[in-house]
């Protein structure tokens, strides 16, 4: 995000500024659509929903989990080059709240893992 002028400014040649720069274009950068996910659900309903995950940068292979209250719903591995659509059951139970969780890991670059969270309230 910085650029190359700011990289150079801070004490890299012109050169080596762009190459990070090119560089940093390719790797993946994740977002997490939500869709229509509730913020609350009646204790004993149940509600299939669908989360997104995006890629707006370079393609990579990535694993995905969805966790709720620590508790893995949906995990799955694959090459992210757009979106990958996966599973979010929300359902009423005996908590007073759900924190979901989606996690994106890159198994095979040196990258921090992205997380996302969301409450949703039982009633």
């Amino acid at each position: 995000d910085a650029g190359a002028a700011k990289l150079t400014n801070a004490g890299l040649s012109d050169s080596v500024a762009e190459r990070v720069v090119d560089a940093a274009r390719d790797l993946p950068r994740i977002s997490v659509d939500w869709g229509a996910f509730p913020e609350t659900i009646a204790a004993g309903e149940n509600e299939m929903c669908e989360l997104t995950v995006r890629n707006l940068g370079g393609g990579a292979r990535v694993g995905i989990r969805v966790t709720v209250n620590g508790t893995e719903m949906t995990g799955t591995e694959t090459y992210l080059g757009d979106s990958e659509t996966v599973p979010a059951p929300v359902f009423g139970a005996d908590e007073d709240e759900l924190r979901f969780v989606v996690e994106v890991t890159f198994p095979e670059l040196p990258l921090s893992p992205v997380r996302e969270d969301r409450t949703v309230r039982v009633e």
